[in-house]
């Protein structure tokens, strides 16, 4: 399924909403979406990962994914600028989140469907991915609006990686 408007950037939050800090994806994204002017970025929010992002990232030129890591490869709060490489052979996913989504690029792009060029991977050191709950773990919760802040000044703010069109 193509974006109505592929010039503009995705927003995509992975998560569950209702697993501890697995959550946090979804909750950076959200506040970092609202931050945006309207209409100059989508929001997707989902509860997938691997080869069903596929139709989720077709079509989008620029997406930032924000996801969380499992505990020991970051400090609780911490965020990390991941290289799509890096991911399979540094960073075990807690989730399916991550699993595949090179492949699922790769394969998007054998079979022709528009690919992102521009895939910005962000994700935050967690405590507990693993408890049913609807909040974060406080360390997690209290390092949302610092990483909402660096992501949207690496990739919105003055002198930011992309231009915005509203």
């Amino acid at each position: 399924m193509r974006p109505a408007r592929p010039d503009v950037p995705l927003v995509l939050g992975l998560g569950n909403p209702i697993l501890t800090d697995d959550r946090v994806g979804l909750l950076v994204a959200e506040r970092l979406h609202a931050r945006l002017p309207e209409g100059a970025a989508a929001l997707q929010l989902v509860h997938v990962g691997g080869l069903e992002l596929l139709h989720v990232l077709e079509g989008y030129r620029r997406v930032v994914l924000i996801d969380s890591i499992e505990p020991g490869k970051a400090a609780p709060g911490e965020l990390r600028r991941i290289a799509l490489e890096d991911i399979a052979s540094t960073y075990a996913p807690i989730t399916p989140h991550n699993a595949g989504l090179a492949h699922c690029l790769g394969l998007g792009r054998a079979c022709g469907l528009e690919m992102p060029e521009d895939l910005r991977i962000y994700a935050v050191g967690v405590c507990d991915p693993y408890t049913f709950s609807e909040t974060c773990s406080q360390a997690v919760e209290a390092a949302v609006p610092r990483v909402v802040e660096t992501v949207w000044r690496e990739l919105f703010g003055p002198g930011g990686a992309w231009i915005l069109q509203a």
